[in-house]
């Protein structure tokens, strides 16, 4: 009698004998809409008609426990405030405003009343979205693992009840549309479901990106986390391959900017930096499959815009407010900003200029804008036409910390810009004394190859420290491995006066000798040699005015960067000078208190390396033909040293396990610049890595690989090491 009933009781729980199986709402084996079922959706997403939006503005007060205000954009006009404590970022649905306040989800109309509230059930609210009379509300927010959330339709004269489904999953931002509710949840799927009764009308499931938010636009709906979907039969396959999308094309954006925020991590009230570090972009949904307005995204980071082509990743203009960006959204006259001190500008989607301003009658750290696609203030301002190249200077400028990536990645795209306007443009970041040491590195490494603007370099290395002008030393050793590469016999002279300037960093000094070296101009070969004469016994040794024993004040790391510039000139000598120039090599080689270094490198050139006749630089040599490819210390030095390729080669191999190095880093350089020493035998040493803070990490690797041998007794090499993925 047991075993008959046992089939009853599957039966009551609706699964049979035949181990039919439930497929609910949310019903992780409901399986994903077939095409027609998705094409009948999004031909009722089509016919309906979307309400007007009021161009507003919801700004949160500094403290966020003092409420927001809200702000018509098109009149500058305060509509309303609210003066209750905010707990969770606002969101605008209509003429309702949305928050979380006080243990509650609380919805207040635009001049400020309280219409309705209930529960926040101790959940973050995700996002809400109205259409006609009702009003679609998600609650979760704890980050797509937190399995747990709340959809809650509402009237929304009166909040009253119309359906509320809680489920063992996270879910995203909702989209309503008539009587269909959008809703994203654990990463993977976006479900259509009835908005009166909760049940679920079609899926799509993703078997190869992420899902995290849906919203319309127009009279389509949208759907993506990584990249954007415009919701139709093709979203059946299930795939990106199969399925009409866009994604961004650049990933080496200021702070890795994400294409959208994680919509299953709620947004705190106030100042965010989660909001201030992005990509805003707008579908456009009168174009087929998925575009977006002006072919552009905009990279945003505190207060630099980016603007860049959709399709190709190529910068159009940069844009740096006074302030930082509190809200950004995109129209179709181009995109609008509000700064955290109440300025609202219209920039021109062209060139970045500002079209329009407006100061508001608030301010705070968060702006919650709600624009119509068609938006369009009365143009009230013209400033003047700006060149791309003048827009990221300003955007590389600045002494503001915080900005440091956004600065790096507008001076990498100055120096991947061709023209003198760009070098003289480089050459006047590197001359600023607040620039950083990281900042100074990409800059100067930008500059080194460039051939264009050599006028600009020149103009700089004509001027010296001096403490009554308020002139800083230039930088001389970036400008020296350039003007070499650039083969600008011009900066012969120059440089020989930086070379005997007491104040020259000592780390300049090598770099301004190979430049010598490989311009191979004969008039700086005694200049060279009266080099050698006055360093090659110097360790820093110098005895007390009162009388007693020496003191050495000079540190390890100077006097390494002084012995190889003198046996960069030794070099120097070696291939361009004679007979007289061989002699004072033999004196250096028996000096007893030269350096060792310093001796051997004499011995080596003696022993064979040198020439035996100066160098006449014969049209086609080193010396003629400007070099090519990745710059390092030794300029295309001769047979002996290792090429960069070669060290490049042997460095490679072991990128993967520096960056490790990077993983976790609050600011994540574009590249890693690495000096080192190294030997005949390939022993590497004396590492130095820039920037600085990955030295700890990054030396004891690097100088544990090992190098081709070579001819050289104790060279100095160079390894750029790109740190994008």
């Amino acid at each position: 009698m047991k075993r008959l009933c046992l089939p009853l009781v599957l039966a009551a729980l609706g699964l049979g004998c035949a181990g039919s199986i439930y497929r609910g709402a949310f019903s992780l084996s409901t399986p994903s809409s077939d095409a027609t079922v998705l094409a009948a959706v999004a031909d009722r997403v089509r016919v309906a008609a979307p309400a007007p939006l009021p161009p507003v503005a919801a700004i949160v007060a500094d403290d966020p426990a003092q409420g927001l205000a809200v702000i018509d954009l098109g009149t500058a006009a305060v509509l309303g405030r609210v003066a209750a404590p905010i707990a969770s970022r606002p969101v605008v649905a209509g003429d309702l405003v949305l928050a979380r306040s006080g243990g509650s989800i609380v919805a207040w109309s635009l001049s400020g009343a309280e219409r309705w509230r209930f529960p926040d059930e101790g959940l973050d609210l995700v996002g809400a979205s109205r259409d006609g009379e009702r009003v679609a509300v998600v609650l979760g927010g704890a980050g797509v693992t937190r399995r747990r959330g709340v959809l809650r339709v509402v009237e929304a004269g009166d909040g009253s009840a119309v359906a509320r489904t809680e489920i063992a999953h996270s879910l995203g931002l909702p989209t309503l549309v008539g009587d269909d509710v959008f809703v994203p949840w654990d990463g993977q799927n976006l479900s259509v479901l009835d908005a009166r009764t909760g049940d679920e009308r079609s899926r799509v499931r993703s078997r190869d990106d992420v899902v995290g938010f849906s919203f319309r636009e127009g009279h389509a709906v949208y759907y993506g986390a990584r990249a954007l979907y415009r919701l139709g039969p093709e979203s059946a396959s299930g795939t990106a391959e199969g399925t009409p999308h866009y994604q961004p094309r650049r990933d080496e954006l200021p702070g890795a900017a994400p294409f959208a925020l994680d919509a299953y991590t709620s947004l705190r009230a106030g100042a965010d930096a989660r909001e201030r570090v992005r990509l805003v972009w707008r579908p456009d949904p009168t174009q087929p499959g998925v575009a977006l307005l002006h072919n552009t995204v905009f990279a945003l980071y505190h207060r630099d815009v980016f603007a860049l082509d959709a399709q190709t990743g190529a910068l159009r203009w940069a844009y740096v407010s006074p302030n930082d960006l509190a809200g950004v959204s995109v129209v179709r006259a181009g995109l609008v900003v509000v700064d955290d001190r109440g300025g609202a500008s219209l920039l021109s989607p062209d060139d970045g200029r500002a079209r329009w301003r407006q100061a508001l009658p608030g301010a705070g750290p968060q702006a919650v804008l709600q624009l119509p696609s068609d938006f369009s203030p009365a143009p009230n301002t013209d400033d003047p036409p700006r060149t791309l190249v003048q827009s990221l200077l300003e955007a590389a400028g600045g002494s503001d910390a915080r900005l440091l990536p956004a600065q790096r990645f507008a001076a990498q795209s100055l120096a991947a810009l061709p023209g003198a306007p760009a070098t003289a443009a480089l050459v006047s970041l590197l001359t600023r004394r607040a620039l950083s040491p990281e900042l100074r590195a990409v800059v100067g490494e930008g500059l080194v190859g460039r051939t264009e603007g050599t006028d600009a370099m020149l103009e700089a290395l004509d001027h010296h420290y001096d403490y009554v002008r308020g002139v800083d030393v230039p930088p001389v050793g970036f400008l020296a491995r350039a003007l070499a590469r650039a083969h600008e016999r011009r900066a012969v002279s120059a440089l020989v006066s930086h070379l005997f300037d007491p104040a020259t960093p000592t780390d300049d000094l090598a770099p301004i000798v190979v430049a010598l070296r490989e311009l191979g101009d004969p008039s700086s070969l005694q200049s060279l040699a009266d080099f050698v004469r006055m360093y090659h016994a110097d360790v820093g040794a110098v005895a007390p005015v009162g009388g007693g024993d020496a003191i050495i004040e000079r540190d390890i790391t100077e006097q390494g960067q002084l012995n190889a510039a003198v046996e960069q000139a030794i070099e120097a000598i070696a291939r361009m000078g004679g007979a007289p120039e061989r002699s004072l090599l033999d004196r250096v080689q028996s000096h007893p208190s030269a350096p060792e270094v310093v001796r051997a490198a004499a011995a080596r050139v003696r022993d064979g390396a040198a020439p035996e006749a100066p160098s006449e630089n014969p049209p086609g040599s080193a010396a003629e033909t400007p070099a090519t490819g990745p710059s390092d210390m030794s300029f295309g030095a001769p047979a002996g040293r290792l090429s960069p390729d070669a060290i490049d080669g042997a460095m490679t191999p072991h990128r993967a396990e520096i960056l490790a190095c990077l993983r976790n880093a609050p600011s994540r350089p574009a590249q890693l610049r690495v000096q080192f020493r190294y030997d005949g035998d390939g022993r590497v040493s004396n590492v130095s890595v820039m920037p600085a803070a990955f030295q700890q990490c990054v030396a004891p690797l690097v100088a544990q690989v090992q190098l081709p041998t070579s001819l050289a007794v104790r060279e100095l090499g160079t390894w750029i090491c790109p740190t994008a993925q």
